[in-house]
């Protein structure tokens, strides 16, 4: 009988800590009440293993965790690339959100993307930190999982399918993630972004185009890399550069930090070295989401998103059509997580944060399953 009980209050439980994240994350939202009924989180400073090449080390993150005895479920943030340091009030709002809903929320600053770069490295790196994470005595393995915000998203997709994790990731969430380098490096050389089969004009945002373009010549000698860079993001520095002073690597590279249209960026991929035609792969997760195996898949996308067109997040919902557990949704609340740049009506805000709590809850149902 108490089982029977246990059991059908689960989706109550779920709903509650659902509307307590919802309501701790939204700063526009009021949340005192919240913390009259909610203990405040426990906040660690923890060191993890961490890997550089093939050099073992460890690095720190912050864990916020429930007050109470646990085991309680475990999540790995991967916050990606972001305008704003550690210390951006968001980021402990996003953790003691967590934390007073019922997770243990792992904090994971990748290197670099600190230094606004993408590193096929940081896939395994958040396996190991993820499985460091659900080793601990306090976690329960059985309703874990990642959550990832833009690129971030896409990292805890690609970690999710790791031999090293696979089995053990009950869920992973990701908002505004890409699915592919490929179709992104189309959209950011074009300035465009696909509808179907129909493309616009889009106002890539200059924090996309420097991961970009860091990205792409992070394979590059450390001075052609410099050149290239300050070449294409200092204005002081255009039409300084001569092309004949490039490697063969550098030549094949440098059509794609410039404006092209989508012929020209398809060609110029498809002319890029073998090296990095894999590198271009390996930081996609198109190539890795057959290999996931977490029966819940969640993820999210603003339609009117600068970061990251929503037609990447489109492109992964049609791969993974069909299989159970997947959910995704595409809502107009606020410019690519931030909260404070909403400029909603009162009911359409309403409306935005209601498919939003309908979104996200299958993740605390699952954090509440037995």
């Amino acid at each position: 009988m108490n089982h029977v009980v246990t059991g059908s209050t689960r989706p109550l439980r779920a709903a509650a800590r659902t509307a307590v994240f919802l309501v701790k994350v939204y700063p526009m939202l009021p949340s005192r009440p919240v913390d009259w009924v909610t203990k405040p989180p426990v906040i660690e400073r923890v060191r993890y293993p961490t890997r550089v090449g093939q050099r073992p080390g460890l690095a720190e993150g912050d864990l916020y965790r429930p007050a109470a005895g646990g085991p309680h479920p475990g999540m790995v943030i991967c916050l990606g690339v972001v305008p704003f340091g550690v210390d951006h009030p968001q980021v402990p709002r996003l953790g003691a959100a967590l934390a007073r809903a019922g997770f243990a929320a792992l904090m994971y600053w990748s290197p670099t993307m600190r230094d606004r770069r993408l590193d096929p490295e940081d896939v395994e790196n958040i396996a190991l930190v993820y499985q460091w994470l659900v080793d601990q005595p306090s976690i329960d393995p059985a309703r874990s999982g990642l959550l990832g915000t833009c690129v971030g998203g896409s990292f805890a997709l690609m970690a999710a399918a790791s031999p090293r994790i696979r089995d053990r990731v009950a869920f992973v969430a990701a908002y505004a993630p890409y699915s592919s380098m490929w179709t992104l490096a189309q959209d950011i050389a074009t300035a465009t972004r696909s509808y179907g089969d129909v493309r616009e004009h889009w106002p890539v945002d200059p924090l996309t185009r420097t991961v970009y373009v860091r990205s792409l010549t992070a394979v590059l000698e450390p001075s052609e890399a410099d050149l290239l860079r300050r070449a294409v993001l200092e204005q002081s520095a255009q039409g300084a550069l001569d092309r004949q002073q490039l490697s063969e690597e550098g030549r094949a590279v440098y059509p794609l930090l410039t404006a092209l249209d989508v012929d020209e960026a398809q060609a110029a991929l498809q002319r890029l070295p073998p090296a990095l035609q894999e590198r271009l792969a390996a930081l996609s997760p198109l190539s890795y989401v057959q290999d996931i195996q977490a029966p819940l898949i969640v993820f999210l996308h603003d339609r009117d998103d600068l970061v990251i067109p929503v037609g990447e997040s489109r492109r992964l919902a049609s791969a993974l059509a069909g299989r159970a557990g997947v959910q995704y949704t595409e809502f107009t609340l606020f410019q690519h997580m931030d909260p404070t740049k909403g400029r909603l009506s009162p009911l359409r805000l309403a409306r935005e944060l209601g498919k939003f709590f309908r979104a996200i809850y299958p993740v605390f149902r699952k954090a509440e399953a037995s």
